[in-house]
């Protein structure tokens, strides 16, 4: 075989073809094209063209969807002095470290609970994801009717205690802890699917060799299971915190923002910028905002991502 250029020649003389972004393209090729073409045009029109016309309006003064005036970047700088766009911002923030840090822990206690394929662990499996599987719509309003000061259970099984008139959703910290109670309750199912996973890559002969060595099962966690869990822990952190940053559905259901805002989140913010208020101009810079959040969110996993791959090889 020989190459001059970006000609290659394999076989007969004469016989030349192509390399580089200008030789033809295989059927095969074309048919992927094909294939892949439809799902382009769609991210092209659902995606692309509402990012560009969000970065449009954004920089315009928007009231029912008829842009008034040009503001620049008054918008953004609106957003990030805005002390009710802050407060959101720290209720985010208490929100995600705290379902962040529960939902993870509960995962991994599911994952490594149910690891063995046993009967009893297959079923404990699928009772585990039913929270999942439900609409977070309809697991928001099936939490709040149970958190009702009136008809629901939690006040009823407080009631010989003497704390069944304790209203949960009206008390800020205990509205912020129904609302972190509500994504564990449905998010560790999604955090063990995948910590189950990674359980799964590791061999079982390093664990049966750790016994024999005398190793307790929190030195095998410790030793074997966090090393080699490193990448799976770090998918599943970074991919339940873009999640919890960017749900709405929990604190507009179960909570309302309130007491007082105590649990307006930015999703719900942007929400009620646009749906509520319709200040659609505040609305789009708060979500762009968000957005560069979200990437800068990715970049850490992709580097963090790119380290721990490093620092294995």
């Amino acid at each position: 075989m020989t190459s001059i250029g970006n000609v290659s020649a394999v076989g007969p003389p004469g016989r030349a073809r192509r390399t580089g972004p200008l030789r033809r393209l295989a059927p095969d090729e074309w048919r992927a094209f094909g294939f892949v073409a439809p799902l382009v045009l769609l991210e092209i029109v659902f995606v692309t063209i509402p990012l560009l016309l969000g970065i449009y309006y954004s920089l315009f003064r928007v009231d029912y969807f008829e842009l008034t005036a040009f503001r620049g970047l008054e918008n953004y700088t609106r957003m990030l002095t805005s002390p009710t766009i802050l407060s959101a911002l720290v209720a985010t923030t208490v929100f995600t470290i705290g379902a962040l840090v529960l939902t993870l822990t509960v995962g991994m206690a599911l994952a490594l609970h149910l690891e063995r394929d046993s009967r009893w662990n297959v079923a404990v499996r699928a009772v585990a994801l039913v929270p999942y599987v439900i609409a977070m719509l309809v697991g928001s309003l099936l939490l709040r009717w149970m958190f009702s000061k009136d008809a629901g259970l939690i006040g009823a099984a407080l009631g010989p205690f003497g704390l069944g008139e304790a209203t949960i959703l009206a008390d800020p910290t205990a509205a912020m802890g129904a609302l972190i109670f509500n994504a564990v309750w449905r998010d560790s199912a999604f955090a063990m699917i995948l910590l189950l996973a990674g359980l799964k890559s590791i061999p079982p002969e390093l664990f049966a060799a750790a016994r024999v060595d005398g190793a307790g099962p929190f030195m095998r966690f410790r030793r074997i299971t966090v090393p080699l869990m490193r990448i799976p822990i770090l998918i599943t952190l970074v991919r339940l915190m873009i999640h919890f940053v960017n749900v709405l559905t929990f604190a507009l259901i179960l909570t309302g923002g309130g007491p007082n805002n105590a649990t307006q989140t930015l999703g719900l913010a942007m929400y009620r910028l646009g749906f509520v208020e319709f200040r659609l101009g505040e609305a789009n810079a708060l979500a762009l905002l968000v957005f560069l959040f979200n990437l800068i969110l990715i970049a850490i996993n992709l580097v963090l991502f790119r380290q721990r791959r490093g620092a294995g090889r």
